[in-house]
């Protein structure tokens, strides 16, 4: 087994959890009606966690991904083109939104288009 499907063997696996793993935590703990605090685990325990979560049933499909954990306008690609995922955030949410859907933005764009149809949408 490598390394990197074994985060009890990383070097930084008892440090503490990063911004984005306790973000994701708390995203999926959401959805799963989990009661997770990822401020009490570190590295190690934070990316076992996440795997726990993810392959357990969803119980609120309702939870909210909550926001971005940096500014869209800082990202270095934020000109590339939107994810696949982005782009079908997007498509559902401007359908719902009764707005046309478009065919081509980049991520940052695409970043700032969910936010805002989000707020008009309730998704």
């Amino acid at each position: 087994m490598s390394q990197l499907n074994n985060p009890s063997q990383w070097t930084t696996g008892g440090d503490a959890p990063t911004d984005k793993q306790k973000s994701f935590i708390s995203t999926l703990a959401a959805s799963k009606n989990a009661s997770v605090d990822p401020d009490q685990l570190n590295k190690s325990e934070a990316s076992a966690k996440i795997n726990e979560l993810k392959n357990q049933p969803t119980q609120n499909a309702d939870a909210s991904a909550g926001q971005p954990i940096q500014d869209p306008n800082t990202w270095s690609t934020g000109d590339d083109k939107a994810t696949g995922k982005q782009m079908g955030y997007v498509a559902v949410m401007a359908k719902k939104a009764g707005e046309s859907v478009p065919n081509e933005m980049g991520k940052t764009e695409a970043s700032q288009k969910i936010e805002e149809l989000k707020g008009r949408t309730g998704m």
